[in-house]
């Protein structure tokens, strides 16, 4: 057989083997059971805590799309919780590595998501251009937020065998890195409930004056759960704000173990308007290398956090 021959051959079994796949795929998602994945969403929602209303939902390109998703707190209230409100989200297999993606269109950015590897878990998440002017934040929240948010996240999470349990990612075992850089971030008011410890245990109720953050550089370093600060400052005219030390992790994320010096210098007037936070944060004693810091340490648990 002459070499022309051969060669269309091998491109015949290319082209037949790909219109085959593709036609398979896109035969998968125009039958998926698409109202059988709503109810499945909205009950999975509902044992969270949220609330999930989705406008429509069908095949994207080689995913499962969905449109005009607002997600709420479940609560009994009147009026009931704002909803926080995603433009679309995109799930769907990927080749290269083998995994799969989320794709989410929110804050006037997106934020994807990408799940890999098998006896290690690869998880990268990138969320670019996110303005947390839009999508109702404020409504969700109850915070008037506004500001850009750039954040990258790349971790590896062995599986760890557990007993006769089947081998799950262990986030305690994560190794990489997380970065985070924002851009005039600011709150503009609203209201919150947060522990002060001067108060004691209970949630304070409090509503929230104007804070400039103004721009915010972070990275963390993992190796093997051990989290290690590498940078983290903000600086404005109303505050100064840096932070150092170690995060552990934990299986669950609400169990870390934060051991991080914070180090912070507000303007006299803007702690003035910041009222009983103002005043919670003239107890926090000097930084011994600088009078005119101010030093905390947050320790405890990410789920039920110490400041003194």
């Amino acid at each position: 057989m002459a070499a022309s021959s051969k060669l269309k051959v091998v491109r015949a079994l290319f082209g037949y083997s790909g219109f085959f796949f593709v036609a398979l795929v896109a035969a998968f998602f125009l039958t998926f059971p698409y109202d059988a994945l709503k109810t499945r969403v909205r009950l999975e929602a509902d044992r969270a805590g949220y609330f999930v209303r989705i406008a429509s939902l069908g095949p994207g390109l080689f995913s499962v799309r969905a449109k005009g998703v607002d997600v709420s707190k479940k609560a009994e209230s009147d009026p009931p919780p704002e909803a926080l409100q995603l433009d679309s989200v995109s799930v769907g297999p990927t080749l290269f590595p083998p995994g799969l993606g989320l794709t989410a269109k929110v804050f006037g950015g997106t934020v994807a998501v990408r799940v890999s590897g098998f006896s290690t878990i690869r998880v990268r998440v990138d969320a670019d251009d996110l303005d947390l002017t839009k999508s109702n934040l404020k409504g969700f929240s109850g915070i008037d937020f506004s500001g850009t948010v750039d954040a990258h996240v790349d971790l590896s999470l062995p599986r760890v065998a557990v007993g006769n349990e089947p081998a799950q990612p262990d986030l305690g075992q994560a190794t990489g890195t997380i970065t985070l850089e924002a851009k005039q971030l600011s709150i503009n008011g609203g209201s919150m409930s947060m522990v002060i410890p001067q108060f004691g245990p209970e949630p304070t109720p409090l509503d929230l004056p104007k804070i400039v953050v103004g721009d915010v550089s972070g990275k963390l370093k993992f190796e093997k759960g051990a989290g290690t600060i590498e940078r983290f400052e903000a600086k404005s005219a109303d505050l100064e704000l840096q932070a150092t030390g170690t995060l552990k992790l934990a299986k669950r994320l609400e169990y870390s173990e934060p051991g991080i010096e914070v180090r912070f210098k507000p303007d006299p007037e803007f702690q003035k308007r910041l009222g009983l936070i103002g005043s919670a944060l003239s107890m926090v004693g000097p930084d011994p290398k600088d009078p005119a810091w101010r030093m905390g340490r947050l320790t405890g648990y990410l789920g039920r956090p110490n400041f003194r």
